[in-house]
């Protein structure tokens, strides 16, 4: 029996251990993780209210365990390639057929002096989620360093609650990473009206307090008191099993072929570890979201299986709430597409929610970006009140995925309803192609 191994607990190695469970052939498989029980990282925000137990927030052992494969709570520190043998730090010896790298990432932990003060926490485990609810249950003030989705969804659940927030953002906008500007600073304007303190353009220097931190000072001088940090700016791919073991690897991640195989025979690379091309550029491409790692495990799984199927690269679609607005994108937003030397045109659309006679109607705003050459769509992001916006996000995703034209989008049939929906002539994605069409 072919034995598989897969080192990580996160989902590009249980969708794996999933796949092989379906296919029906046997396989011997074990799953290597650090962590007794792994946090559902994007969750982490949301377990910050104490509503639910912790658990709730977290992904149970029985997801690999129900599936046929064995579990050990360990480190590996070293791959043998050429013998195939995995070594860990509990002196466990493991041989594979078929190895999977899936050893995620780690919270990026600026330079900053200070920085190893008490109370100054990272968004990412069980440990993170149990240590800021306990703060937020006797402080009454946080800052938030980073203004990407993870520092903006716990500056907004950290207000809800009642504590003072700020966010210190170095660029001019928080979330520009995902957004062009106007939509980043409609959100923004939004994250201010709701009590939050917005800094941006300024960077944090220094933490200062005895023991534990007690302000955080700013390059432009400025200093804001608090009794909790959290640092959001970022992650890093957890490569250092990879390079000690000889397995080639890049700013980006562990770098993969198009099937997901490394330099090493029959080694994987999957989720935030790997690095990640576009799947409209064909360029290296960060991508540190769960369902990346989910589309990149399920090929992994047709490859082992012997199905030789190549991955074609992540789209990145991506969602977020804060307060009254849903937001999110798919590809290239218009600005990064110009930064990638792309002739793109952008198509932008507001159409109500409902019919205009309908209560509580608001709007729905989109932008559509499309390559000047082949009319081809290759990103887009929406803005809108309400919890709606993913499913307009995965109908960018999947209409860049099928190589959809602006005439694709002019023509395509939809519903309606008072209730859920525009009105018939209001479609906003078909109004977003026409604005493009003109402009071409």
């Amino acid at each position: 029996m072919e034995k598989v191994v897969i080192v990580g607990g996160g989902p590009a190695g249980r969708v794996l251990v999933h796949s092989l469970y379906a296919s029906k052939k046997e396989y011997d498989i074990t799953l290597v993780k650090d962590e007794e029980i792994n946090a559902n990282r994007c969750a982490v925000p949301y377990g910050i209210i104490d509503k639910k137990p912790v658990e709730k927030f977290c992904i149970p052992n029985s997801l690999v365990l129900d599936f046929g494969a064995k579990l050990i709570i360990d480190k590996a520190t070293e791959i043998d390639t050429a013998n195939r043998v995995i070594y860990t730090d509990k002196d466990h010896i493991l041989h594979y057929d078929h190895l999977l790298l899936a050893t995620g990432s780690r919270p990026f932990i600026p330079d900053i002096e200070g920085v190893d003060l008490g109370n100054i926490l990272t968004v990412r485990s069980k440990s993170d989620m149990e240590t800021i609810r306990g703060l937020a249950k006797v402080s009454k003030r946080c800052v938030v360093v980073g203004g990407g989705y993870i520092g903006v969804e716990v500056a907004v659940v950290l207000k809800k609650i009642g504590l003072d927030v700020s966010i210190v953002e170095m660029l001019p906008h928080i979330l520009l990473a995902t957004m062009d500007d106007d939509f980043a600073k409609e959100i923004e304007d939004s994250i201010i009206k709701n009590g939050i303190n917005v800094v941006t353009g300024t960077k944090v220097v220094r933490f200062e307090g005895d023991k534990v931190v007690k302000r955080v000072v700013l390059s432009d001088g400025r200093f804001i008191e608090t009794d909790f940090v959290i640092v959001a700016v970022g992650v890093l791919p957890n490569t250092d099993l990879a390079v000690k073991s000889g397995i080639a690897t890049s700013k980006y991640g562990i770098i993969t072929d198009d099937y997901l195989m490394t330099n090493a025979p029959d080694v994987y690379a999957a989720g935030d570890c790997a690095e990640k091309k576009s799947f409209i550029t064909g360029k290296p491409i960060r991508g540190e979201f769960g369902t990346n790692a989910v589309f990149m495990g399920k090929y992994v799984a047709k490859n082992i299986l012997g199905k030789r199927s190549k991955f074609s690269g992540v789209i990145n679609a991506n969602v977020s709430t804060a307060f009254e607005y849903s937001f999110g994108s798919a590809g290239l937003i218009y600005k990064a597409a110009l930064a990638d030397g792309i002739d793109a045109v952008l198509g932008e659309s507001e159409v109500m929610d409902m019919y205009p006679m309908m209560d509580g109607v608001s709007t729905i705003k989109t932008k559509l970006v499309f390559d000047r050459k082949t009319g081809k769509i290759i990103g887009g992001s929406v803005l809108r009140k309400g919890h709606c916006t993913a499913s307009n996000v995965d109908f960018i995703s999947f209409a860049i995925q099928m190589g959809a034209t602006i005439e694709d989008i002019l023509n395509y049939q939809y519903c309606t309803h008072p209730e859920l929906a525009a009105k018939p002539s209001d479609n906003t994605y078909m109004f977003a192609a026409k604005d493009a069409l003109k402009k071409i």
